[in-house]
């Protein structure tokens, strides 16, 4: 996958969503989705979303992030990338 890139994923109801590749962060056998859907904030800010990734049979399905030690992860993971 390249950032930048349109790409097709499966949400946790079915629905299919075509949206843009900001990165794929990896954790503990882990890896996570951060995209964005081209939403913005009334300030203007671009909405990103992070999502965990699952890949079954070359599709692409976004799995929610259920606990807080996850969570704690993934925003170690992103503080990492913004600190580059």
């Amino acid at each position: 996958m390249v950032e930048g890139r349109i790409i097709r994923v499966v949400d946790t109801d079915g629905t299919q969503l075509d949206v843009e590749l900001i990165s794929i962060l990896e954790n503990d056998n882990n890896k996570y989705l951060v995209y964005t859907k081209g939403e913005k904030q009334k300030s203007g800010n671009i909405i990103i979303y992070i999502t965990k990734l699952v890949v079954k049979q070359g599709e692409y399905y976004l799995d929610n992030i259920v606990n807080d030690k996850e969570w704690d992860s993934v925003k170690s993971l992103m503080s990492k990338l913004i600190n580059k």
